[in-house]
């Protein structure tokens, strides 16, 4: 169930794609997440009423709150100044650097059988999002990178923290941190917009007013962020971080299918087989020895 769990969390990311890319063509990018998770912050606040409090839970909340807030507004600042592919590509690196960061923290090492998974999913990723057009770095690919890094902490440190705290309070207070740092960092950057700049001309545009943005508001924050958030905290705290990353590895197989589904994109013989190989990565990674 924990899988499947996860599984399904993956597959509701793969719809953000589509809906980011509606969105964000007239909407405040900065201001548009800040929104997103102050009203899933609300909802998650009144959800986790009469949950059990523990020890610790407000330093890990504040924690990952804050790295998600980072991390979210580092892959949009880098995809100002890179390609969507070399962003795709970039930020799946937080699958292979997860039990890396773990062994540099705990000195603990993967199993032999998330390992082998691992390397399949590693191999679809390079097949399915390395862009054929990669002949040089652009600044926003550091930017990128640090978002995959931050990534890879956020899965790893997940699995540390979330067997310690209860699913609905744990859940709430990431997403009410993160809502407070995007928030401040919107009301840092406010004075700067007047400034020339790819993203000071994308934050200055007003909040569009139409039924679209609000509904995608609405499926961002309740859908992709609160029913996500308490699925992920749920399931993390029953299975290793390094199995949780070989599962999150299905999530550019759930959006190139939404965008098939929705945008008429189609996947190439490519991308197809990239995606056979992170799914085979996760058949491998749930095997079970005796």
């Amino acid at each position: 169930m924990p899988d499947l769990a996860l599984a399904f969390v993956t597959a509701l990311w793969g719809t953000t794609f589509v809906v980011n890319e509606l969105v964000l063509k007239d909407a405040p990018p900065l201001l548009f997440l800040a929104i997103r998770f102050a009203l899933a912050a609300v909802v998650l606040v009144a959800l986790a009423r009469g949950a059990p409090r523990s020890a610790g839970l407000r330093k890990d909340s504040l924690l990952i709150g804050f790295l998600l807030a980072t991390s979210i507004g580092c892959q949009l600042a880098g995809q100002i100044y890179t390609t969507a592919s070399k962003t795709a590509f970039i930020t799946g690196l937080s699958v292979p650097l997860t039990p890396i960061i773990g062994f540099l923290v705990t000195r603990k090492l993967p199993s032999r059988a998330n390992l082998q998974g691992l390397v399949l999913a590693v191999a679809g990723f390079f097949v399915l999002a390395w862009p054929r057009d990669a002949t040089r770095l652009d600044p926003g690919d550091a930017l990128v990178f640090l978002t995959a890094v931050i990534y890879g902490y956020i899965i790893f440190y997940m699995g540390e923290a979330a067997p310690r705290h209860n699913a609905r309070r744990f859940a709430a207070g990431q997403i009410a941190a993160a809502a407070l740092f995007l928030g401040l960092a919107r009301f840092a950057v406010w004075p700067h917009l007047p400034r020339s700049g790819a993203f000071a001309a994308l934050e200055s545009r007003p909040l569009p007013m139409s039924g679209r943005f609000w509904l995608s508001v609405l499926w961002m924050a309740l859908i992709a962020t609160v029913l996500t958030f308490i699925v992920q905290t749920w399931a993390q705290a029953r299975m290793p971080a390094t199995h949780a990353a070989v599962i999150f590895a299905m999530e550019p197989v759930w959006t190139a299918l939404f965008a098939a589904l929705t945008i008429g994109e189609r996947m190439s013989a490519r991308e197809i087989a990239g995606g056979v190989l992170i799914l085979a990565g996760i058949l491998v990674a749930e095997r079970r020895r005796r």
